[in-house]
């Protein structure tokens, strides 16, 4: 087992049935909207963390990720989308400390597109706070670039190696897919930022991460793009509890499990091997103009991989404010 989960896992002989997760609809619930905060650990800066505000406007994804969290804390078989979302965005008070919010920690932000009005109310609020960046991440291709947004809105896709979404991300949108998607995004006049997230240390993985970075410089210029994420697999234990449970075909819990930050995850050692390997990928133009980060990881990665540290959280998250602005 410890040799196992060393070395790189195979997915060669690996050939999941992608049985998608049961759900009976789309509900819409009584339920107030807070302003919450990233899953960064509260008690010390054991991570570098960006300060960025929460927004659940929908509950639970279609989407079947073996990896998933949101599973875990959501109800399995209903996604839930928020009564009078609007009117309740339009009357939340926010603090001067709030100046980034995202919407993809409970479900994927484009999954339902417009068709409960999530994205009319989003616009709405963002429009009302044009110094607040709202940012929708998504894995998927739905195409809902035909209006313009609110230039304070940013889309971001969450990117993995092809094997990593074909073998563990199921019923999400192709590597293609999902740039394509953040071409029309961007042809509309939106900023789009890129997740490559969370790595997998898997066989294959130093040419199919590499390929990934030469895929987004064919398509956009730095210009286009407000920032650039990487990270890896990290497990609360309630997760993998609740992965193990489930008893799905995956091979994402074949890795050490090393103790980080109070979660679980690789090495440091084996993330700042991936992590250089495609921050090294990208060409100096990109690594010079566009915002490079690493989420939710060790301080201790930054300078070897991405050649700057910060002192503290602070630091981080002024410098994000200020490169996010200027792109803005």
């Amino acid at each position: 087992m410890s040799k196992l989960r060393k070395s790189e896992t195979d997915y060669s002989t690996f050939f999941p049935s992608p049985s998608p997760r049961v759900k009976h609809g789309v509900k819409e619930i009584d339920k107030n909207v807070v302003i919450g905060r990233c899953p960064c650990p509260v008690d010390g800066e054991k991570t570098r963390c960006c300060n960025l505000r929460t927004l659940d406007a929908v509950e639970q994804c279609a989407f079947s990720c073996s990896y998933c969290s949101v599973q875990a804390f959501y109800s399995e078989n209903e996604i839930h989308t928020i009564k009078n979302l609007k009117e309740q965005l339009l009357s939340i008070p926010l603090d001067e400390s709030t100046w980034h919010i995202g919407t993809g920690q409970a479900s994927d932000s484009l999954l339902l597109g417009d068709d409960y009005g999530t994205l009319s109310a989003l616009s709405a609020f963002a429009e009302k706070h044009p110094d607040v960046i709202i940012e929708l991440k998504s894995k998927s291709k739905r195409d809902v670039f035909d209006r313009k947004y609110p230039r304070n809105i940013f889309f971001s896709w969450s990117l993995n190696a092809p094997t990593i979404i074909e073998k563990e991300e199921h019923l999400t949108a192709s590597l293609e897919e999902r740039l394509g998607a953040a071409e029309k995004a961007r042809d509309s006049g939106a900023l789009v930022g890129f997740h490559i997230h969370p790595m997998v240390y898997f066989k294959g993985w130093d040419d199919e991460y590499p390929k990934i970075a030469e895929m987004i410089e064919q398509r956009f210029s730095p210009s286009d793009i407000y920032a650039i994420s990487i990270g890896t697999l990290t497990f609360t234990k309630a997760v993998i509890k609740k992965l193990r449970q489930m008893g799905r075909e995956s091979r994402t819990l074949e890795m050490e499990l090393e103790e980080a930050a109070g979660k679980y995850s690789y090495p440091l050692e084996t993330k700042k091997k991936m992590f250089s390997t495609v921050f090294s990928s990208f060409s100096q133009k990109f690594r010079d103009n566009v915002f490079f980060y690493l989420c939710m990881e060790d301080p201790s990665l930054w300078l070897p991989v991405l050649g700057r540290e910060y002192a503290c959280d602070k630091e981080f998250e002024e410098d994000m404010k200020k490169h996010y602005r200027a792109k803005l």
